[in-house]
């Protein structure tokens, strides 16, 4: 079985899991139902809500519209989006990306950090302890860092601190980072996010409907947010960035 099936059947098992823990068996069996119809919509989301964009930091980019994972119903339509202008921006420089997230979509050539996800072209070390070979002019992370020291066994809160003071030490002279997490997913982030401890500057997107609308808002706002409610995963990100970002001004 190929990377990409095995990486949709893990998607698959994870979301009807959760369903049945949350709601009961029989509302997971329909929501299966309902996910693997809006898989064969694709192409119609692509036409509607694929022709849509979002503002951040006064820039229109669209939605990202993608099979896997069914990004038209979630925040990965926001952050792939904002990944591809990024990435746009740094063309033949030195990126890392932590979390294996974007060779799902996009064709990647930058070196990517994962503990856990199993590939080839991965370098599975912790981002805590991680020594780099480079120093990078990029680091990026999407819906990655909230499971830090969270999703793992000894649980540490502060992992996460460590975790970003290793990938600062990480950066080339001018390096910058960009990542996202989504709020509510580990409770334990809240009061860093809300003291703003982990990162230079903080930036937050809301969702706004059913048609997995977002738009800009207030830290007060968005940290209001719960995860998986009443939309299914984040309903509020949080876009971090450490160095100057003068794009984002």
């Amino acid at each position: 079985m190929s990377e990409s099936l095995t990486g949709t059947a893990g998607v698959l098992r994870r979301r009807f899991l959760q369903q049945w823990k949350e709601r009961g068996l029989w509302h997971a069996v329909g929501y299966m139902g309902w996910l693997f119809s809006a898989v064969l919509l694709t192409p119609l989301y692509r036409l509607t809500r694929g022709r849509k964009t979002f503002t951040f930091q006064h820039h229109q980019l669209p939605y990202f519209i993608h099979w896997y994972n069914t990004t038209f119903d979630n925040e990965r339509a926001v952050e792939v989006s904002l990944a591809r202008y990024v990435l746009s921006l740094h063309a033949g420089k030195k990126i890392l990306e932590v979390g294996n997230v974007l060779s799902h979509y996009l064709p990647v050539s930058h070196t990517v950090l994962d503990k856990y996800e199993k590939g080839s072209d991965v370098i599975h070390e912790d981002v805590a302890s991680f020594r780099p070979k480079e120093l990078y002019d990029l680091i990026i992370s999407f819906s990655t860092l909230e499971h830090v020291g969270f999703d793992e066994e000894p649980k540490d809160p502060q992992k996460i601190l460590r975790a970003l003071q290793n990938l600062r030490s990480s950066l080339a002279p001018g390096g910058r980072i960009l990542a996202t997490i989504p709020v509510g997913c580990n409770p334990n982030l809240t009061p860093l996010l809300r003291n703003e401890e982990l990162f230079d500057r903080q930036h937050y997107l809301v969702r706004v409907s059913a048609s997995n609308q977002f738009v800009e808002t207030t830290k007060e706002e968005a940290l209001k947010h719960e995860f998986n409610r009443p939309y299914s995963f984040g309903n509020a990100v949080v876009v971090g960035l450490i160095g100057s970002w003068p794009e984002f001004s």
